[in-house]
């Protein structure tokens, strides 16, 4: 196996790959940062370019492109609150405080440093556990994802804030909303009331930007006779502020670490993709760290746990892909069909048949990652100034950013539709104290929940004892036991103080 990857990286340290990695890294960057243009996107355009050169050169580009357009989709999140990617939102929660506080450029760094140290992990996972792993996944049907989903659910106690009823509510508005349409399973409509339009449902970017990003736009509206309200966000002078000291990346890299291992556990389950990855990662980060308070706050913690968590998944999502032909989400389909271009066919005999190609494939991920972190380093001063534009510049910039992202999405004005109906649902979410991140979570996670819940009862039929025969719905219960009564036992100590401090007030 070494000689193999030795062999790899001669490969593709050649004009050609190292080319295509600079050019993809650039290009996965730039889409990933704009709200509304998902990497796939990038990915579907650059692929004719893919057709007629080397197989290394192609596909070590396209897969450049999907990991940079994964960070990149932290830059916007950070900046301005408008995450790139759903991947993402977590990000934004901790990355946009930071920038309120005149700290982007220590956010921008934490999402870069956390990124590339889960991509290369998750490909070291990759090269040397590739086969393994994906005979692990293989066992993973529709029953213990349902269990791996329901536990993702509890990550709700740990963003539903002091309100407990407020989040849960939150969470059901977003299972609601995320049930509208035709079943991907049985076929039937539900909440259509007769509307064509809302056959497929709701679109996710349009609804995402609609709720998290224009509220924010209406409050500053709002607030434009306040001069300090309308003062572009501060950059601090201090340079410790705008950088991640090696103490700081140190403290954090337990958590990168048991949050990349996450990342690569659920990427290599075909199917679940980047965001329930982040929010396991986040919610497991939260639970075990000693300020969970700061949480949402501005915490460089909870941007590693989330962007080594969504970036280990690029790599881990190419196992199942190469090993056992089953492509884990549409980017991996379309690296599949980039494959097929090539003449390769992924499958167990992949390894053997072109061992040259994957093994310099996997060396340019390696390569990609020291590219990202290159180029996406040089461009924060560029980056950072975003934050200091004045607010009357930036809205009108980012209302034109949303509705363009909004429409681009489907090449639908029904979505535009979509977004100006979820951004007055989203600023009167916000008037009553209903809390966006739990709203987003159960229209994220339903879909995937309700899709897998149709096909295990469909497997199982009127045998209910199949449901508690697999190891898995152990595992995971058990886990979600253990992260319910974390999330409880911390509410209570957060209570002790408060308590304390007010029964000191009354005997004084």
């Amino acid at each position: 196996m070494f000689e193999n990857i030795i062999q790899g990286f001669a490969t593709v340290f050649a004009v050609g790959p190292i080319v295509g990695i600079i050019i993809g890294v650039t290009v996965g960057i730039i889409f990933g940062a704009i709200p509304g243009v998902s990497g796939i996107m990038a990915i579907a355009i650059m692929l004719p370019l893919t057709f007629y050169v080397d197989p290394v050169v192609g596909i070590t580009m396209l897969l450049a492109v999907y990991k940079a357009g994964i960070y990149g989709g932290s830059i916007s999140a950070i900046l301005i609150n408008t995450p790139g990617a759903a991947a993402a939102f977590l990000t934004a929660q901790d990355g946009h405080a930071l920038t309120k506080a005149g700290k982007s450029g220590k956010a921008l760094c934490m999402a870069l440093y956390a990124s590339v140290t889960g991509e290369m992990l998750s490909t070291l996972v990759l090269i040397f556990v590739a086969a393994p792993i994906s005979l692990i996944s293989l066992k993973a049907g529709p029953i213990e994802k349902v269990y791996l989903l329901l536990f993702a659910f509890t990550v709700i106690g740990s963003v539903t804030g002091e309100s407990i009823s407020r989040g849960l509510l939150s969470t059901c508005l977003g299972m609601l909303f995320a049930t509208v349409g035709m079943s991907s399973i049985t076929g039937a409509t539900r909440f259509t009331f007769g509307m064509p339009e809302l056959m497929s449902g709701f679109t996710f970017t349009p609804m995402l930007i609609g709720v998290l990003v224009m509220p924010e736009v209406i409050m500053a509206i709002r607030k434009r006779h306040n001069p300090q309200a309308n003062l572009g966000l501060t950059v601090s002078p201090n340079p410790e502020d705008n950088r991640i000291s090696w103490k700081e990346y140190r403290s954090v890299l337990g958590t990168i670490i048991k949050s990349s291992g996450i990342g690569t556990i659920l990427g290599s389950l075909p199917g679940l993709g980047s965001t329930p990855a982040a929010f396991l990662a986040y919610g497991e980060a939260k639970r075990t760290a000693k300020n969970p308070e700061m949480f949402g706050k501005g915490s460089i913690r909870g941007i590693a746990a989330a962007e080594s968590a969504n970036n280990a998944v690029c790599a881990a999502a190419m196992i199942p892909m190469l090993t056992l032909s089953i492509p884990g989400d549409d980017v991996t389909a379309l690296l599949f069909g980039a494959f097929l271009i090539q003449g390769i066919t992924p499958g167990p005999t992949i390894f053997f048949e072109h061992t040259q190609v994957i093994y310099g494939i996997f060396a340019g991920f390696l390569l990609t990652d020291l590219v990202l972190l290159v180029l996406a380093r040089i461009g924060f001063k560029f980056w950072t100034k975003v934050a200091s534009v004045p607010r009357h510049y930036i809205f009108p910039c980012v209302t034109i950013f949303a509705f363009a992202g909004a429409f681009t999405a489907n090449q639908n004005i029904n979505d535009v539709m979509i977004l100006i109906l979820f951004t007055m649902f989203g600023f009167g979410m916000r008037l009553v104290g209903l809390n966006p991140a739990a709203y987003l979570i159960g229209f994220i996670l339903t879909p995937m929940l309700e899709q897998n819940l149709d096909q295990a009862v469909a497997i199982v039929g009127s045998e209910y004892h199949l449901y508690f025969t697999t190891p898995f719905a152990w595992i995971f219960t058990a886990l979600a036991a253990i992260s319910v009564y974390s999330t409880i036992r911390q509410r209570k100590k957060a209570k002790r103080p408060v308590m304390a401090k007010e029964e000191k007030y009354d005997l004084s």
